[in-house]
C-alpha cells in the first residue's frame, strides 16, 4: 500500500478526511518496527487522530512504542535508521518520551514516540485514543474543536495545538484518569 494518504510539511495542519488507509499503513508499519526492534518492544501502538476511525486528522501517522526503559534509548537510533526515522527531540524531562519523525520536513510522514509502558505519558496517549473510539460522539466534538481552530489561527501549529489541552484533559477526567496531566 502505498503512503500517498500521508504527508505534510512541517508546522503546518491541514486535516484531512478520515481513510482507512492510516490503519492499514499502522499494520505495516508495526510489522517494520517489530522487525527492526525486535523483542525489545513492549508493545506498538497507532495513536493520534490518524488512529480514530471518522474524524478528520492531520496526515502523519502517529506511533508510540513502548520500551521497557528510557535509559539507554540511544540503542534504538541506528534500527529506527533503517527504516528512515531521525531522532528528533528527547522529551523524558517532563513529557517521558523520545520523539522519531520520518520523511522530509516538507513531506512528514510519521512521529513516534518512544516511551516505557505504563508511564503516564503511555497511559494519557492510550486512554484518550480508546475513549474517542468508543465514543463517537465525543470524537466528532474533537474534529469540530480542530476544525475551528485550524481557521482561527491559519494552520499555525503551536495555537492549533495548544487550543486542543483544555479537550483532552477534559476527555481524561471523563474516561476516569486520574493521573497528573502533561
Amino acid at each position: 500500500m502505498s503512503s500517498n494518504a500521508l504527508g505534510l510539511q512541517r508546522g503546518t495542519v491541514v486535516l484531512s478526511e478520515y481513510t482507512p488507509e492510516w490503519h492499514q499503513l499502522f499494520e505495516e508499519e508495526k510489522v517494520n518496527l517489530a522487525t527492526v526492534l525486535g523483542t525489545s518492544t513492549l508493545s506498538i501502538e497507532h495513536i493520534g487522530s490518524t488512529a480514530i476511525p471518522g474524524i478528520k486528522a492531520k496526515p502523519i501517522l502517529d506511533l508510540m512504542v513502548a520500551i521497557p526503559r528510557l535509559d539507554g534509548w540511544e540503542q534504538y537510533i541506528e534500527a529506527l535508521g533503517l527504516l528512515s526515522y531521525e531522532f528528533r527531540r528527547d522529551f523524558r524531562h517532563n513529557q517521558q518520551h523520545i520523539l522519531f519523525v520520518k520523511g522530509p520536513e516538507k513531506n512528514r510522514t510519521h512521529y513516534l514516540k518512544l516511551t516505557e509502558l505504563n508511564s503516564e505519558f503511555w497511559k494519557e496517549h492510550i486512554i484518550f485514543r480508546d475513549y474517542l473510539i468508543t465514543h463517537p460522539e465525543k470524537a466528532q466534538e474533537y474534529q469540530k474543536l480542530k476544525e475551528f481552530l485550524l481557521a482561527e489561527h491559519s494552520g499555525d501549529r503551536g495555537p492549533y495545538t495548544e487550543g486542543k489541552k483544555r479537550f483532552v484533559q477534559e476527555t481524561l477526567r471523563l474516561a476516569g484518569y486520574t493521573g497528573e496531566f502533561r
